[in-house]
């Protein structure tokens, strides 16, 4: 790597010369602390600072908050160009891998453009540390005290002057007229940054730590830790890595514009994982407690291959209790439990890099409503660009973001054939905000639409298979694509038994349809219902819908299950099925009701490492079964 010496009376005509056409941002002091901010004045620039209250680029590229996009009579994206190039100046190595951690999240699967555009536009220059911070383990994993990727530039001080790195040709471009580095330059350069390596004695031992946190998933110091956290959120805010963020729309006083705003958000709080009818899927703190954690010790290296945790240290100094990741994992290798198989969840590769911004939806008219039951409903859409629908194309189990502007969006399963052309169904229940308001909407009306998203059911590998179809109330919807799919290519599939149950008779959706699915050849159709009110006719089965299994009659050995439903029904059809012999290869869950962004970047959908907008919302059970904490 070609180098050169800035002696460090020359620092500030260097900064001068960055700042004629950039703006330069580095570490000022604030009071006792330091924090980034815009360099004014050159003598501000504080280079032998321990760390910063914020992250550089979760100040300046992830940003606290910001406008996705307006609304009015149409969908307008926000500039995502830069009104100017940035210098962020002397970012230290553990924040910088933090930078590349986001890079993964953001730039990666549908890559983000706003992201993508402040990313482009700011150059790096990294500062490698020559004495450790105070609460700093950055050694562990590798992500400190010495940067060596991922900068355009990269200064390293040895007394009197900067040993200055070149990591790119922007970078290659700022250093003109400075000396080259001689071997004595590189030699001082390498004792000092020997000598902090040697200086940091707060270390946690990362090998095999992944298995090490899964097999002690139970250990008694989660309820201690849980005991002391209070979940107030500073560890989330102040970290490097932690990208999750929260989005809601908003009107003004007209209440006929608006826009969509994104703002940062945390795991730990109780309304994280909140979903329709105030259902909250991780209450327990300690649940949370351990999500945070995982996620950055073990989770994010599985989701993105990149460092979750980078050893700044900024979670113990910010936490009131002083809780301190270094200390948890000590407890945990000093007395931990048994070792047991443990195998880390493997996401299913997916890159995808539109030409569209993936943040826009597109208007849809609802071009027809038909009622299901007393509140649910089916809407088939159509794209008001006929060029968009003619492009629109969706496998079996997959989800669409529907939007109602100025209250928001929800993830919900398309309904209709794969082989259906000119239009596209969902069928909705109303239990939330935006579902509620969809169904305040009469044909004729405009909605957007982002997607389709996420993997579905395996239709692909079930041919030449028997299928057995196992629903459960509004989770008919996300399977009635594969029973239109195979009546559609019936002769590629065996036998098809499709299980069905509801709460009571007036619940069960698609009951004009029965009729013509049992005139599929070699199909069987059983219902069941939880109870019959007084007075209803029923002629099928009464009962939770396992009571139906002893009416299967297709070939084990040689069958895919799918299934989808309440949490608790999917629950025990998978148990009642393992303890008939199924194996769990063989069965296929949908998890769609946890999903919010659909684009893997919210953070909202995380089931320990699986990210279920992305990873899914289909999933084979076998993937998925051994997840710390489980999967319903």
């Amino acid at each position: 790597m070609e180098a050169f010496m800035l002696p460090k009376v020359d620092l500030g005509n260097f900064v001068a010369d960055l700042k004629k056409d950039r703006e330069v941002l580095g570490p000022v002091a604030k009071v006792d602390e330091f924090v980034f901010a815009p360099i004014d004045d050159v003598g501000a620039l504080c280079l032998d600072y321990d760390t910063t209250i914020l992250p550089p680029a979760k100040k300046f590229i992830h940003m606290p908050g910001e406008v996705l996009f307006e609304f009015e009579s149409a969908v307008h994206g926000k500039d995502q160009a830069l009104d100017e190039q940035r210098v962020l100046f002397g970012v230290h190595a553990c924040d910088l891998n933090g930078l590349l951690s986001l890079d993964k999240v953001f730039l990666e699967t549908y890559p983000d453009p706003y992201y993508k555009s402040r990313r482009e536009n700011t150059l790096i220059i990294a500062l490698n540390c020559v004495s450790p911070c105070k609460n700093g383990f950055c050694a562990s994993f590798n992500t400190g005290p010495e940067a060596d990727m991922g900068f355009d530039l990269c200064l390293t001080d040895i007394g009197d002057q900067f040993v200055v790195e070149v990591g790119s040709d922007k970078g290659k471009e700022l250093v003109s007229g400075l000396t080259p580095a001689t071997n004595e330059d590189f030699v001082a350069r390498n004792r000092a940054l020997r000598a902090a390596q040697q200086k940091i004695t707060r270390r946690i031992d990362a090998d095999n730590l992944g298995v090490l946190l899964h097999q002690n998933f139970d250990h008694p110091v989660w309820q201690e830790v849980k005991d002391e956290c209070l979940a107030c959120g500073s560890c989330t805010s102040v970290c490097p890595t932690c990208y999750c963020f929260g989005v809601e729309d908003y009107v003004d006083l007209t209440l006929e514009k608006g826009g969509r705003h994104r703002f940062w958000d945390s795991c730990m709080f109780y309304e994280f994982s909140r979903v329709a009818q105030d259902h909250v899927f991780v209450p327990d703190r300690e649940a949370r407690v351990k999500q945070r954690m995982y996620h950055k010790l073990t989770y994010y290296q599985q989701q993105f291959e990149a460092p979750g945790c980078v050893g700044c240290g900024r979670c113990v100094s910010t936490c009131v209790k002083k809780i301190d990741p270094v200390d948890i994992v000590a407890r945990i290798q000093a007395d931990p439990n048994p070792e047991q198989d443990t195998r880390l969840y493997t996401p299913p590769e997916r890159k995808v890099t539109p030409e569209v911004n993936p943040w826009e939806p597109q208007k849809a008219v609802i071009k027809s409503v038909k009622e299901q039951t007393p509140d649910t409903r089916t809407y088939t859409f159509s794209f008001v660009d006929p060029e968009v629908q003619e492009a629109y194309t969706y496998d079996p189990g997959v989800f669409n973001m529907i939007n109602i502007f100025g209250i928001g969006e929800s993830a919900i399963s398309i309904s209709s054939s794969a082989d259906l052309k000119g239009a596209f169904q969902h069928t909705v229940r109303a239990v939330g905000n935006v579902t509620n308001a969809l169904a305040e909407l009469k044909e004729g009306d405009v909605v957007g639409i982002r997607g389709p998203f996420g993997f579905g059911w395996p239709v692909e590998e079930a041919k030449g298979k028997d299928v057995l179809l196992v629903a459960g109330g509004i989770g008919l919807a996300p399977l009635r694509p594969v029973i239109k799919h195979i009546q559609a290519h019936r002769d590629q599939y065996g036998k098809f038994e499709i299980l069905y149950g509801s709460r009571t008779p007036d619940g069960m959706l698609f009951t004009d349809e029965y009729d013509e699915w049992r005139r599929i050849p070699d199909t069987g159709l059983y219902l069941t219902v939880d109870m019959v009110p007084p007075g209803v006719e029923w002629g099928h089965n009464i009962g939770v819908v396992t009571t139906l299994f002893n009416n299967i009659n297709v070939n084990k050995e040689n069958t895919i299950v799918v299934t989808c439903g309440p949490d608790i029904m999917m629950k025990f059809v998978v148990l009642d099925l393992l303890k008939r012999g199924w194996s769990p290869e063989q069965i296929y869950v949908s998890l769609e009701r946890r999903m919010s962004c659909g684009i893997k970047k919210c953070g909202n959908c995380q089931m320990g490492p699986v990210f279920v907008c992305q990873d899914g919302p289909v999933f084979r059970y076998a993937d998925i079964k051994d997840l710390p904490g489980g999967v319903f």
